[in-house]
């Protein structure tokens, strides 16, 4: 009987452990990305999403942008600090601190980019007490840094700070709750049929 109920505390500990586990495995994924909304500046029409995740070495951007006016032409990008839209919009840009892969404008106004920034995390780009921004600049013949034509500042929104911390559904997600459950299932089944050939 002891040792019954030895072996039904270590299969709880075990389901507790594996729920926990599967529990933070789903918080952690929920707080590996961003999305940013890159809105038109100078009246360009020009807008986009810029997805930043955290990988291996660093945290990876990818952008995809619409409305870019002409084929072909290439535009660079780049994180800039110490500023905001705001202040690029009204004439005061901020440093580039990061350059970004360019990006071509297809027929269709469309273009994407995918870069990986190194030796960063998501946590660090997005420091609350540092003003960044990302910015899409016009043509790249124009001048050493052609003006910026659409703008996303490098913030998390109260909805984002929220659920970096916790799924959407607001507590563990139900995948992670099923599989919790079977697991518990599956344990008091090897512990029932444990305790019949005990018995038997």
């Amino acid at each position: 009987m002891y040792r019954t109920g030895r072996v039904s505390g270590i299969v709880l500990g075990l389901a507790l452990l594996i729920i926990l586990a599967l529990g933070g495995s789903a918080l952690a994924q929920e707080s590996e990305s961003m999305e940013l909304q890159l809105t038109p500046s100078r009246d360009s029409g020009v807008s986009g999403t810029a997805t930043l995740a955290d990988v291996q070495g660093g945290v990876q951007v990818e952008l995809n942008m619409q409305g870019l006016p002409e084929e072909g032409v290439e535009h660079i990008n780049h994180v800039h600090g110490g500023g905001s839209c705001e202040a690029d919009r009204t004439g005061n840009p901020a440093p580039v601190t990061i350059p970004l892969e360019t990006i071509t404008a297809n027929a269709d106004g469309t273009g994407s980019a995918t870069t990986t920034i190194e030796d960063i995390t998501l946590a660090e780009l997005f420091d609350e007490d540092k003003d960044r921004y990302l910015a899409l600049h016009s043509k790249v013949e124009d001048d050493p840094v052609p003006p910026v034509i659409s703008c996303a500042d490098i913030v998390r929104t109260a909805s984002e700070t929220a659920s970096s911390h916790l799924p959407e559904s607001g507590g563990l997600s139900f995948v992670v709750l099923a599989v919790g459950a079977f697991s518990i299932l599956a344990m008091f089944l090897g512990l029932f049929t444990l305790q019949r050939l005990n018995n038997g």
